[in-house]
């Protein structure tokens, strides 16, 4: 499983690998730079290629030094810019300064060079420019001459490859700090920071992994003194957790699901649910609904079955409800739901009461609103919390715009004060576990943002913990096969025409895909 690191844990690990291991920190550069280097000739025919080197003075401008004296060796027509004064450059970095002019590689210092215009001219013409100026240690907004770097590099056509994270980029964030480099490529060391996967907008282009000789996994206990884990979601993580049925398997036993979902007018949200419950192989799927809901929904189920609770949710519907759910392996609630203060007292009774595995969605989470921590953390079972970033902003009693700005810290919170696994929904949507470790995901695709598309995530999940999963492995899988689904959909319809109905047939392609891994 692909490591997403903080920069303190970046940090200890670091040092861990030299005082621990005892592998010297200019071996950890040489492997550094090399790895870029090696990027860099899969990208292009190295030989004659012209190579202009941006360096500051820190380990990032040593890796720089360094991938010049590769390419150099390569056959490269290679000049080292310097952004920041040479007398600044101490440690490893100078060590493989000096070695670089040993071998004759020009090295200009334009670190007094407060014209932009001069930074282009000594940019002009390249292949391509290696941004080896700031890495993850930065803590300040960009200015001065390294700005005026930043934006010449970004004025040219040359292919930008940035060393470890784009200069100017928060490495924890992916916030910029004053400006930032707009890579094509980032080849990152050792493992992603969280930086690169947060903001599925942040300028860090096609993200490689540079192995640094020890794997992070290596000295992970350094990482873990300063916080709880992240990791990157990925075909080799999600495809061992798909179920699969044997040939003797039947309907009872891959899993019955319940979806307390609909009510008038959106029994579209109920279906979807459950249709896309069957498609990511629960055996049989029964939607609960309201009297009226449940009328319409029989005029269009043909795989799915259906019941109601009531038509004024109350104890007989409570009771009805639990019923059912004592036969099922897994229960989702929210989806279309009615959004009456009575429905709001059947949520709470069913998050806290229901013995088995609930994933809790759309309006049932807004009734719970800034209750749910006090409500959830009480439940009988395990609960998957589903929320968009309006919902999070309603649980969390803060704004969009901050849950926006604090995504993984706001998932890792709500986990913790609910002990449920919570899916903050989204580009790179979020699964955090309640003692902090947490998961991203890869998909930004624009084909998910259409009404109804969380609905399929929701019956996603609920059809992988009917089958058995734990709900952190049915979380992780139902929004990793979800983006994979609306990957495959848009391939042929295109992202701004995908509607949620074309998601369900697009997931069972994408789970079969995964089992096929």
């Amino acid at each position: 499983m692909a490591l997403v690191l903080s920069v303190a844990q970046i940090r200890s690990v670091d040092v861990a690998v030299t005082a621990r291991l005892g592998l010297p920190s200019l071996v950890l550069m040489e492997n550094a730079g090399r790895g870029v280097a090696d990027v860099i000739e899969r990208e292009r025919p190295v030989r004659g290629l012209d190579v202009r080197v941006v360096c500051g003075a820190g380990q990032n401008g040593g890796d720089g030094f360094v991938i010049a004296r590769h390419l150099f060796a390569r056959g490269a027509k290679v000049c080292v810019l310097l952004a920041l004064p040479k007398e600044k450059i101490t440690g490893d970095a100078a060590v493989n300064a000096s070695v670089v002019r040993k071998l004759g590689v020009v090295v200009n210092d334009l670190s007094s060079e407060e014209n932009e215009a001069s930074w282009r001219h000594e940019l002009c013409g390249a292949d391509v420019i290696v941004d080896a100026l700031f890495g993850t240690g930065l803590r300040s907004d960009v200015t001065g001459v390294p700005a005026l770097a930043i934006a010449a590099m970004n004025a040219t056509s040359a292919l930008r490859v940035a060393v470890d994270i784009p200069s100017g980029l928060d490495a924890d964030t992916a916030d910029v700090r004053g400006c930032a480099v707009n890579a094509d490529i980032t080849v990152t060391m050792g493992c992603r920071k969280l930086g690169l996967v947060l903001d599925a907008l942040a300028p860090v282009g096609k993200v490689e992994v540079v192995d640094l000789g020890v794997r992070p996994e290596a000295v992970l206990s350094a990482a873990e003194e300063q916080g709880p884990l992240a990791y990157w979601l990925d075909s080799a993580t999600v495809a061992p957790t798909m179920p699969t049925r044997s040939p003797t398997r039947h309907k009872g036993t891959a899993g019955h699901l319940l979806a307390i979902a609909g009510s008038p007018g959106k029994t579209g949200a109920a279906l979807l649910v459950a249709r896309a419950g069957l498609r990511a192989g629960a055996g049989l799927v029964t939607i609960a609904t309201t009297v009226a809901a449940q009328t319409v929904l029989d005029t269009k189920v043909v795989s799915e079955m259906t019941s109601s609770y009531g038509e004024t949710p109350d104890d007989s519907s409570f009771a009805v409800l639990l019923e059912q759910a004592k036969r099922m392996k897994a229960v989702i609630v929210g989806p279309g739901i009615p959004t009456t203060a009575a429905m709001g007292a059947l949520v709470r009774r069913l998050v806290v009461e229901l013995p088995v595995p609930l994933v809790v969605d759309a309006d049932a989470l807004n009734l719970l609103g800034t209750d749910a921590p006090q409500v959830v953390s009480q439940a009988k079972a395990a609960r998957v919390l589903t929320p968009h970033p309006g919902e999070m902003a309603r649980l969390c009693g803060c704004s969009i715009a901050e849950v926006a700005k604090d995504r993984l810290g706001l998932a890792r919170k709500l986990a913790a004060q609910t002990s449920a696994v919570i899916v903050l929904k989204g580009a790179r949507t979020l699964v955090a576990e309640p003692d902090g470790t947490a998961f991203v995901n890869p998909a930004a695709d624009a084909a998910l943002g259409t009404a109804g598309s969380g609905d399929v995530l929701t019956g996603m999940i609920g059809a992988l913990l009917a089958q058995g999963l734990q709900p952190t492995q049915a979380a992780c899988a139902g929004v990793f096969v979800h983006g994979m689904a609306a990957t495959a959909a848009a391939s042929t319809l295109g992202s701004a025409n995908i509607i949620a109905a074309d998601l369900p047939d697009a997931v069972a392609r994408a789970c079969e895909a995964l089992r096929a891994v």
